[in-house]
């Protein structure tokens, strides 16, 4: 039996410039984060050469092309496992697609597959399989920033250049200022329910004027990380917010929770669908947090940490 574990993701800028028609032309940034809140792969044998797989629903059938769920049957065929195999998946987290569930789900099955058979995969290797198998499985052809994170992990800023390369820069700070960070953030789950199909790149008119400026936000808020002012980080998450409010349609919910933060102290914040999302992250200085928290007092927070490793193997039976 085989145990991968895989972190879920913060996109905190610049996500929005993760689409093909865009980093071709003019490169993408995107700064994001791992954090210790997980998606768990749970592979073994079956001698029964059957095919049990356990996540939202479960399946149990005896060929891959019986199997529902196009993720997993690609993973499948992409390792080439061809015995019985029984997939469990446990998550730590509400489902939300924000934070990167479904790529982990991807890197965490491919992980815990490899490793049955007995093989390692590096970080790249599974990066670039997860994008391969969700463009075949979901036709997500422009997203790759999360697959990259979730396989490497820690604070990454990513850059998605016009020749297809991916450059990943760890943001390096003192612990001391790193915890720091991560003490003043606050994740909230406003349990709104989302349209899977948002995960779904679809084709629309490209606004490059508003993609320009997330890029511009992204470097920024490298910036603010590296020159160690995180106060600077939550001013600049408050300005993105207060432009993309000029640009996208908002849930009533999301702005009325967002200002209710705001008006307790909170310096900015962030919301991944403006539209539908469900987590709301806030970065709040230590003296405004119980104000907050008592703003939000109906919704539910998730308490984390930032995660410094990518998906790795946690537990490997001896045979």
């Amino acid at each position: 039996m085989i145990i991968s574990r895989t972190p879920l993701n913060l996109n905190f800028c610049g996500e929005e410039t993760n689409i093909k028609e865009y980093w071709e032309k003019h490169d993408g940034a995107i700064i994001c984060g791992t954090i210790n809140k997980y998606i768990y792969l749970i592979a073994k044998e079956r001698i029964d050469n059957e095919i049990w797989l356990k996540y939202s629903k479960n399946e149990i059938v005896k060929r891959l092309d019986e199997i529902k769920n196009e993720l997993l049957k690609e993973v499948l065929k992409e390792t080439g496992f061809i015995k019985g195999i029984e997939l469990v998946s446990l998550s730590s987290i509400p489902k939300g697609y924000e934070l990167g569930s479904s790529s982990a789900f991807t890197i965490g099955s491919l992980n815990s597959v490899y490793a049955l058979l007995g093989k390692y995969k590096s970080p790249l290797e599974l990066a670039k399989e997860a994008i391969e198998i969700e463009r075949k499985a979901r036709g997500l052809n422009s997203k790759r920033n999360e697959q990259y994170s979730l396989s490497y992990g820690g604070l990454n800023f990513i850059e998605l250049k016009k020749d297809g390369e991916i450059k990943i820069s760890p943001i390096i700070m003192p612990p001391s200022i790193k915890k720091s960070l991560t003490d003043n953030l606050l994740l909230f789950d406003m349990g709104i329910k989302e349209n899977p199909q948002d995960e779904i790149l679809k084709e629309k008119p490209i606004d490059e004027e508003s993609l320009h400026k997330a890029k511009e936000f992204a470097y920024a808020l490298k910036d603010s990380l590296q020159s160690l002012d995180i106060r600077r980080f939550g001013e600049i998450l408050h300005q993105n917010w207060v432009y993309k409010k000029t640009k996208e349609e908002i849930h009533p919910a999301i702005e009325w929770n967002y200002n209710l933060a705001k008006s307790a102290g909170a310096v900015g914040g962030k919301v991944w669908n403006c539209k539908n999302g469900r987590f709301l992250l806030l970065y709040v200085e230590p003296e405004n947090q119980d104000r907050v928290r008592a703003a939000l007092g109906n919704l539910n927070e998730i308490h984390f940490n930032l995660e410094s490793s990518g998906s790795k193997i946690i537990y490997l039976e001896d045979i």
